[in-house]
């Protein structure tokens, strides 16, 4: 017991560490102990390490028998109840990282699970096969091996256990880079054959680089449409920051004719059949094995946005803030993007596809469409120099 540094070559370094009593073995009677930092101050130290000191004490005076440790299990259950974390986003997917720990370790006494094991736990999963007939791969499995190091943290803030096992276990490395951009032709091709509701979401993701929940999750009110944009709130955000996309005459038409066919009491944009859209994934699957097109997924759109704007010339800067990349923070974080700016950089983005191009796709041509709504765009009248978008001609067509 006692306050001390570590050392290297005789001299000490880094924080005080206090060696404390815990807990009492159950079946040998020995006293447990454990360690733990106390800052960089030696009174700060000695403080925590009397209290520590007198908890012990108190627990032996009184005759309080040492609570027997929580499985893994239990603690797991206990984090997924925890209000931090049924608010997170990625919830479900963490929620699936835990089913994995709890059905391989949740037997385990939490006090009891050693680094060794989380890594033989890391090198199982590795070789395990899953029901897609494929090996994890080392990003999934990072994930979970980052959900058991969370869950043991907030433990410890709680006392429920004295160490973290994960701190020393070394990450699997990801390769898992990917620079697909998906070209007009083939952007020409899958909008052909995806549903239509599917293939709006799909423009939109082409034509901003918005992520996937940003789109599904719009909602009329934040749809500025004689301006030309979207207003992003914190909540809907990957960054919790408020972001403003900007759009031109392509996704113009395309929110027309969504507005056009909602039914009344619709607050979301993108809608299938009246409800909200969850995934397209089964839809893009299909189209992708139609049209031969490989290796592509949703979230490519975002650098085939990147790729395509910064071939147009358009600063890296300002993409950066449309597409709410957060790389050289402190330079963006100083860099203004206003409207001109965005204005601009549509230009010569729609200058870049080359605009008629893009108002055979948006108008799904490929699916002979050919019904023209009388007069809806008529109505939209001129404001801050924006002439209505009496070229993209929206259409009518059968229900989805």
């Amino acid at each position: 017991m006692g306050i001390y540094k570590r050392k290297k070559k005789g001299k000490s370094y880094g924080q005080y560490v206090i060696k404390y009593p815990y807990d009492r073995d159950e079946e040998t009677g020995k006293i447990l102990y454990t360690t733990r930092t106390a800052g960089f101050y030696r009174k700060t130290a000695e403080e925590i390490y009397k209290r520590k000191i007198t908890e012990w004490k108190e627990k032996v005076h009184l005759g309080v028998a040492p609570n027997k440790s929580m499985t893994l299990g239990e603690l797991i259950n206990r984090y997924l109840k925890l209000p931090s974390t049924v608010r997170l986003k990625s919830f479900n997917k963490v929620n699936q990282h835990c089913r994995a720990l709890k059905e391989r370790l949740g037997h385990i006494n939490a006090r009891d699970l050693k680094s060794q094991v989380v890594e033989q736990y890391r090198e199982s999963r590795f070789e395990e096969i899953s029901r897609r007939g494929e090996k994890y791969k080392p990003a999934s499995i990072n994930r979970e091996l980052e959900v058991l190091k969370r869950i043991f943290n907030l433990a410890m803030r709680d006392e429920l256990v004295e160490k973290n096992p994960c701190l020393k276990v070394e990450r699997l490395h990801e390769d898992n880079a990917r620079d697909r951009v998906l070209s007009l032709e083939e952007l020409k091709r899958l909008i052909a054959v995806l549903p239509h509701h599917a293939a709006d979401i799909f423009l939109v993701g082409y034509l901003t680089g918005m992520r996937f929940g940003e789109i599904v999750q719009l909602t009329w009110d934040r749809v500025n449409l004689s301006e030309g944009s979207f207003k992003l709130s914190q909540k809907h955000t990957k960054t919790r920051e408020i972001r403003h996309v900007y759009f031109d005459e392509g996704i113009r038409a395309v929110l027309i004719r969504r507005e056009i066919e909602k039914t009344s009491g619709d607050s979301l944009v993108f809608t299938y059949r009246g409800k909200s859209v969850k995934s397209i994934k089964t839809a893009l699957t299909l189209a992708l094995k139609k049209t031969g097109i490989m290796d592509f997924r949703f979230h490519d759109l975002r650098h085939t946005y990147v790729t395509n704007a910064r071939k147009a010339g358009i600063d890296s800067q300002v993409v950066m803030k449309l597409t709410g990349h957060k790389t050289l923070s402190m330079f963006t974080r100083y860099n203004t993007v206003d409207f001109q700016d965005a204005q601009e950089a549509l230009k010569k983005l729609n200058k870049f596809l080359g605009s008629e191009e893009i108002a055979s796709i948006v108008l799904h041509e490929e699916k002979g469409v050919n019904n023209v709504i009388a007069n809806p765009l008529n109505s939209l009248t001129p404001r801050d120099g924006l002439e209505p978008p009496t070229k993209w001609l929206t259409a009518t067509r059968s229900a989805d």
